[in-house]
Formats: structure tokens, sequence, C-alpha cells
């Protein structure tokens, strides 16, 4: 009977194993991430260098883009966080 017992405890839907499994996902997040960025990165490139031998007009179109993005010192996207400094900011030199 203790076997039996033991067994029930850790069954898959006992609330101790499904809470092992959150923490086990939750602990690996981070590594999924890197590898999705990993994989679409290696996509990328794989998609870049076919691109230059099957369509290097379109492709070199694609690059010049990228570097000049790469290059540009402008945001392309503006901190939202910075935005509200400075809005904050006005409004507090507008009280004085």
């Amino acid at each position: 009977m203790g076997n039996d017992e033991a067994k029930e405890e850790y069954d898959s839907g006992s609330t101790e194993a499904l809470m092992a499994e959150y923490d086990r996902k939750r602990r690996n997040k981070a590594d999924d991430i890197i590898a999705t960025q990993a994989v679409i990165c290696i996509l990328l490139a794989a998609l870049l260098a076919g691109g230059r031998i099957f369509r290097p007009e379109v492709t070199a179109g694609v690059f010049g883009r990228i570097k000049s993005l790469a290059a540009d010192t402008a945001e392309v996207m503006p901190n939202p966080i910075d935005i509200l400094i400075d809005y904050f900011d006005k409004n507090q030199d507008m009280r004085n």
C-alpha cells in the first residue's frame, strides 16, 4: 500500500506534479527565448544568403536598409519611459 500512496501522490494530475511542471517550465523560459532568437537569426541569415544568389537586386535593397538602420543613431522606436519623463518634467516646469 505504501507504494500505491506514493504513486498517487505524484500522479500527473496531482497538485504537486502540476506545481513541479510549472516550476520547471518557468525556469526554462529564458532558454526558450534565446533559442527562438537564435533560430530566427539563422533563418534570416539563410534567407539573405539564398536571396543573394537568386535575387541579388532585391537582397541588395534589403541589406542596404538593414545597414542604414544599424548605422543610424536615432532610435527606431522611442523609449516610452523617456517620453513619460519628458512629459512630467515639462508639466513640473509649467507649475514653477
